[in-house]
């Protein structure tokens, strides 16, 4: 079965690199319907566009104010894929292939941040703090902070933020963990150096290595051609598709 592919954007979003990552999907991964929530670039129209002013005083819950807004929408699919705009698929993934991956433990996530940023951070700071919660609520202490796409279920995400007295921003591995989701182990994607051009099914690029190192310059020359989502820049959205911030009001 396949499922809607959610990129969740900053309103003001205009970085090139959702673009390639787009070209990726249309080629490789099993989807419905391309859904953006939050911002969306004048040049690009997903099938599916929430409209939403991002709440909240860091990043974290910015997003998550726009994750809880697709969340409640009952136009997508029952389960979704939380895809980020530096998030490339390199092979072609079949329905039946597709899945979700941990990267180890969130201890050993939070010991190897520490040493290798040499002091402490919100983040890491959030990702220890998110592994006593766990701990405290007997589950697993798991880490998916990996730059790779997640499948999750609406009904299930919803519910744990709504009603479950979990105050972290780390939902990935918070959703991962509290329902026990079956997953497999994979090293982290993401490059941050200049020279690397790493052989994986999925990449996931830093701004600076995306914009001028060699793993960059593949990407944007392995996918080299618009997808559908580029092309016709005079296509509408249909009025069911497109939502004010209180997901009530529709409109062309």
């Amino acid at each position: 079965m396949k499922h809607d592919v959610v990129y969740i954007l900053k309103n003001n979003y205009t970085e090139e690199e959702l673009r390639y990552s787009l070209r990726s999907v249309c080629l490789n991964f099993p989807y419905r319907k391309i859904v953006f929530v939050g911002g969306c670039p004048k040049d690009i129209r997903p099938d599916i566009y929430i409209e939403h002013t991002q709440v909240g005083s860091t990043k974290w819950l910015r997003s998550q104010s726009s994750l809880i807004m697709a969340l409640s929408s009952e136009e997508l699919t029952d389960e979704i894929w939380l895809f980020n705009d530096d998030f490339f698929v390199m092979d072609k993934i079949k329905a039946h292939e597709d899945k979700n991956y941990f990267g180890g433990t969130l201890e050993k996530r939070v010991i190897e941040l520490r040493r290798n940023c040499g002091r402490n951070s919100g983040y890491i700071n959030q990702l220890d703090r998110l592994r006593h919660l766990l701990l405290n609520a007997n589950r697993d202490t798991l880490s998916f902070t990996l730059h790779l796409p997640m499948l999750i279920s609406r009904k299930d995400a919803l519910d744990l933020l709504a009603n479950h007295n979990f105050d972290t921003p780390m939902f990935r591995s918070l959703y991962g963990n509290y329902f026990r989701i079956p997953c497999e182990y994979m090293e982290d994607v993401k490059v941050r150096d200049l020279e690397t051009i790493p052989d994986t099914p999925y990449i996931s690029t830093t701004d600076e290595a995306f914009r001028d190192g060699k793993v960059g310059e593949f990407l944007r020359r392995y996918f080299d051609k618009p997808c559908k989502y580029e092309r016709d820049q005079t296509r509408t959205f249909n009025t069911k598709e497109i939502y004010t911030e209180e997901g009530e009001i529709r409109y062309e």
